[in-house]
């Protein structure tokens, strides 16, 4: 399509398609179903964690009754819900002699506007929920950068992160002992009854190359063929790097946003998979009259026009907790050569 040039006046052009600069958005912890979603009609929530007790039964002269059975230990805990809100507005100033993206000649609409804006709101959301979802992970703490909310999932459960150091940088480091070492702990300490079916690790890219650069890793797929070809083949499926070691997937992970990424670098985190309470994501209503005590959802958008036919607000908000409720069965993986 030819049009008028920017440059010069009497000269033509060939307009083409846009070229449309659009961050990466990501999605690793929806993709896996890491979190149960639960929505909530208050703007915090309680937990009651029990802590039952498994003792021998110790064998007595028939007629005796002198053991007594002991009651599980008790306690509550309670989180506020973060609030985060992002608001943007149209004026007629978007629209009045606007050339519409991706067009030559036509002009902008409030419509697509709107429509651009919510997207880019919907964006902002997604990110932020995905970004509060590996915090929880990597901290144990709940995502509230202003500090309006705050808790820490070892500090109040009276848990120890386990850490292991790989050690990538001696040749013959036990890799594959150090992953088995970790995924015991975790099963061992899932403590909810239910059988882990298997581990995920979810790795920095730092982390991730040092691990299928090991001598002891290479050594294992030298000689003897399997699924995946570590030395020969591209280990990518989709948009991650996904490594299966120990009976472990090793899944890299790029995620960032302006810059932070979302597993420090040189770190990686085991986590189960399999089970239904390990991770929950709560949402909660939304702060307007009309939906209070309602189920919580993902997200809400409110467009509200001025009355001065000048400008239209657009109001969202999100309000999203996300909350390790095992703490003790993640695992910090890193490695110090």
């Amino acid at each position: 399509m030819q049009t008028r040039s920017f440059q010069s006046e009497f000269k033509l052009v060939d307009y083409t398609e846009a070229l449309n600069l659009i961050p990466n958005t990501w999605g690793l912890t929806n993709e896996l179903g890491i979190f149960r979603e639960e929505s909530v009609s208050q703007h915090s929530i309680t937990i009651e964690q029990s802590e039952g007790t498994l003792s021998l039964i110790g064998d007595t002269v028939r007629g005796t009754r002198n053991i007594v059975n002991k009651d599980d230990t008790r306690k509550m805990f309670s989180y506020a819900i973060p609030h985060f809100a992002l608001d943007d507005n149209v004026t007629p100033a978007d629209v009045q002699g606007i050339r519409a993206y991706g067009s030559a000649d036509m002009a902008e609409t409030e419509a697509a506007v709107i429509q651009r804006k919510l997207e880019r709101i919907a964006r902002n959301h997604a990110m932020t929920r995905e970004a509060a979802r590996m915090y929880a992970i990597t901290t144990g703490a709940i995502y509230a950068p202003n500090g309006t909310v705050s808790g820490n999932y070892y500090t109040d459960f009276g848990v120890t992160r386990k850490e292991k150091d790989f050690l990538f940088g001696t040749t013959t480091s036990d890799i594959l002992g150090f992953t088995k070492e970790c995924f015991d702990h975790v099963q061992d300490n899932i403590l909810n009854g239910e059988v882990v079916n298997g581990g995920i690790v979810l790795c920095s890219p730092t982390f991730f190359r040092k691990l299928i650069n090991h001598a002891t890793v290479k050594d294992a797929f030298k000689y003897y063929s399997s699924t995946q070809e570590p030395l020969r083949n591209s280990l990518r499926s989709g948009r991650y790097d996904t490594f299966n070691f120990g009976g472990v997937d090793f899944i890299e992970y790029r995620g960032s946003v302006n810059g932070t990424a979302f597993i420090p670098d040189g770190d990686a985190y085991m986590l189960p998979t399999g089970t239904t309470d390990m991770f929950i994501t709560y949402f909660g209503p939304a702060n307007k009259r009309s939906l209070v005590n309602t189920l919580g959802e993902p997200a809400y958008v409110f467009a509200y026009p001025d009355g001065y036919d000048e400008n239209t607000l657009l109001q969202s908000e999100s309000n999203h907790l996300h909350l390790v409720r095992r703490p003790g069965a993640l695992v910090r993986l890193t490695s110090s050569t």
